[in-house]
């Protein structure tokens, strides 16, 4: 019997997040009669840890994440934590998150595995990593310790080469969807119920100030001023819950701004959605996005990043001016003529087609075994 491949992923913890989704997808699409997966992590718990798929070992350096490990961490000899935690060879080892992650599996002493890291951010907007890196010198030779690195769009791509400056291969492999999950999770039951009078605009994101939902309310005012039967609905939590709340309390739209929360199956929700709306200040690729289009939702997102590339640059979606101003006059436009979007509800669910997981899985394997 062939042996099988020894794969390692390394980030900090199974929350929920893009991230970890993308993640619990590719290892539920990953062979085991095939390969041998396990999974380090630098701290215990997480909402999705206990999504991980059965064949996948465990394992984690810390119960939780306490205050301040970041900062006592990026002191400690990588080469001393991944003695520390891995005791076996391994064929390929991938970071599969920035900062520490990536200090743990560049220091691998294992000289025939293959070393990736996967970039899920927009470097230039914002270097998540630099902190366990300390400076970008020494970011840059961290990267250069890679056989390949991974990023999921272009524009990160052309992020990173303009940070790091690395020699090592960069690589894009773009996000997916499985929609065989997305269909199964369907028949659920839905905690609310949507007016099918209204025009209910829905959002999905972590609550914080880079995902551009307090630009998404104050929009939302200046449409609702023109149309009554405009409701918005956000999904998601996170740092800015609170203040958000506040602003549609004082923006007195509090009535029909609807906070739902974090949910595990945000598809039945979009399915009774009349259109998504993206309104990021950075976005590096946006796998929501993909979700909304394979519901038939028509899309409307601020120039963002990875939104332009999914919606290739207004073919298949409604891409507005990256400010204020431009989601004010989407949100206007849609009150005063919302059937004006019903020319991409046809092309919605075709370009969710094109980012399917099986097409994504291609390209993992071949990264992997060759």
């Amino acid at each position: 019997m062939k042996k099988k491949v020894e794969v390692l992923f390394v980030l900090d913890r199974m929350v929920m997040g893009g991230v970890e989704i993308l993640l619990l997808d590719i290892l539920n699409s990953l062979d085991p009669q095939k390969y041998n997966v396990t999974v380090l992590t630098l701290f215990d718990g997480g909402e999705l840890v206990h999504e991980l798929p059965k064949t996948v070992r465990r394992v984690f350096l810390f119960d939780k994440q306490y205050k301040g490990i970041y900062r006592v961490l990026r002191f400690i000899s990588p080469r001393l934590l991944y003695n520390y935690l891995i005791r076996e060879e391994y064929d390929v080892e991938i970071s599969f998150k920035t900062g520490m992650p990536e200090k743990i599996v560049a220091a691998s002493p294992n000289l025939y595995s293959k070393k990736i890291a996967w970039i899920h951010g927009d470097m230039e907007y914002q270097n998540f990593g630099l902190e366990s890196h300390v400076t970008t010198k020494k970011q840059t030779e961290c990267y250069n310790k890679f056989d390949s690195i991974i990023t999921v769009s272009e524009k990160c791509k052309k992020a990173f080469y303009k940070v790091t400056r690395t020699d090592t291969k960069v690589e894009k492999i773009y996000n997916a969807i499985i929609p065989e999950k997305i269909v199964s999770k369907l028949n659920e039951e839905i905690e609310i119920t949507m007016d099918k009078n209204t025009i209910n605009l829905i959002t999905v994101a972590r609550l914080h100030k880079d995902k551009g939902i307090d630009r998404l309310i104050k929009a939302f005012l200046k449409g609702y001023q023109r149309n009554h039967k405009l409701r918005l609905y956000i999904i998601g939590h996170g740092p800015e819950e609170f203040k958000l709340k506040k602003l549609a309390q004082e923006l007195r739209i509090d009535h029909a701004v609807y906070f739902l929360g974090k949910k595990l199956n945000p598809f039945i929700y979009l399915r009774e959605a009349s259109i998504y709306v993206h309104p990021a200040i950075c976005e590096p690729f946006g796998i929501v996005l993909l979700e909304a289009l394979y519901m038939g939702l028509p899309i409307v997102s601020t120039k963002c990043g990875g939104p332009e590339e999914i919606l290739e640059n207004g073919k298949y979606g409604l891409l507005v001016e990256n400010s204020q101003d431009g989601l004010d006059e989407a949100l206007v436009k849609i009150a005063e003529d919302y059937d004006q979007l019903d020319r991409f509800k046809n092309v919605s669910k075709v370009r969710a087609n094109d980012f399917v997981m099986n097409n994504m899985m291609q390209k993992v394997i071949e990264l992997i075994d060759k």
